[in-house]
C-alpha cells in the first residue's frame, strides 16, 4: 500500500497495521484488505483527525470499513 500522499507518524502507522491485520482476518486475503482500506475514507480520516481515529480500536474500524464497503457494493448491484 502506498502512503506517499499521507503524512502518518509512527503511532498512526502502527495503528493502521492493526486495522489491516483485523481486516485481513475477516476478509481472508491481504491484498483485498489493502484494497478495501484504500477505497474507504479511513486513511483520510486518520490523516485529518488522528485523535478521533485512535479513540476507537482496530476492531471498531474494521467493522466500520467493512460495513461501508458492503453498502457501496450493494449500491452498485
Amino acid at each position: 500500500m502506498k502512503f506517499e500522499k499521507y503524512s502518518f507518524d509512527e503511532l498512526d502507522i502502527e495503528f493502521l497495521s492493526y486495522v489491516l491485520d483485523e481486516l485481513e482476518k475477516r476478509i481472508g486475503d491481504k491484498a483485498q484488505a489493502h484494497e478495501v482500506i484504500s477505497c474507504s475514507g479511513f486513511l483520510k480520516q486518520l490523516q485529518e483527525d488522528p485523535m478521533y481515529v485512535h479513540h476507537f480500536d482496530e476492531k471498531y474500524w474494521a467493522d466500520y470499513i467493512l460495513s461501508q464497503h458492503q453498502k457501496k457494493a450493494l449500491m452498485t448491484i
